[in-house]
C-alpha cells in the first residue's frame, strides 16, 4: 500500500511544508538529528508530506510555521532531557510530525488518505481513514525505534 495524499481536495501552495521537508532532510544528511536513524527520518519525512499540507492549507502558512516551530522547540527540550547524549536540547522531528497528524485529524476527522495498492496486473486505489493511516505511521516509527 502506497499512500499519496488526503482526499479533502484543498488546493494552494504549501511553502511551509516544503521548507520543513527540505530543512529536516538537510539536518538528517548533516547528522543533526541524533536520536533517529535513516529509516526513521524517511518515515518522518513521509509523515510530514502526508499530513502537513492539509493543515497548512487550512490554517495558513504563517500560523502553520509558527505552530510547528513552537511544538518542535518545546519537544526539543523534552528530547534533550530524555536523550542524555545530546545535551540539554536536541532537534525534535517525530513529535512535531505526530502533532501535525493530530491537528489534521482534529480539523478533518472523517478525512481519508488515497493509497495505491500495487498488485501485478491489477493496481487499484483505496481510501484509508486518516486515523488508521496515523496509527500505521506511528507503529512504523515505533518499530523502527526498536530496531
Amino acid at each position: 500500500m502506497i499512500p499519496f495524499r488526503d482526499n479533502m481536495d484543498l488546493r494552494g501552495p504549501v511553502w511551509g511544508t516544503l521548507a520543513f521537508l527540505l530543512i529536516y532532510f538537510v539536518l538528517a544528511l548533516v547528522g543533526d538529528i541524533p536520536h533517529m536513524n535513516a529509516w526513521q527520518v524517511l518515515v518522518g519525512l513521509f509523515g510530514l508530506w502526508l499530513f502537513a499540507p492539509y493543515v497548512e492549507r487550512r490554517t495558513g502558512t504563517p500560523l502553520f510555521v509558527v505552530g510547528f516551530l513552537f511544538v518542535a522547540g518545546v519537544t526539543g527540550f523534552l528530547v534533550g532531557a530524555v536523550d542524555e547524549a545530546t545535551g540539554p536540547y536536541a532537534i525534535s522531528f517525530f513529535l512535531p510530525v505526530l502533532a501535525t497528524a493530530g491537528v489534521h485529524i482534529a480539523l478533518a476527522p472523517r478525512s481519508k488518505i488515497l493509497c495505491l495498492i500495487p498488485v501485478p496486473f491489477a493496481m487499484t486505489f483505496v481510501e484509508v481513514p486518516t486515523i488508521a493511516m496515523t496509527i500505521i505511521w506511528l507503529a512504523l516509527e515505533m518499530l523502527l525505534t526498536a530496531a
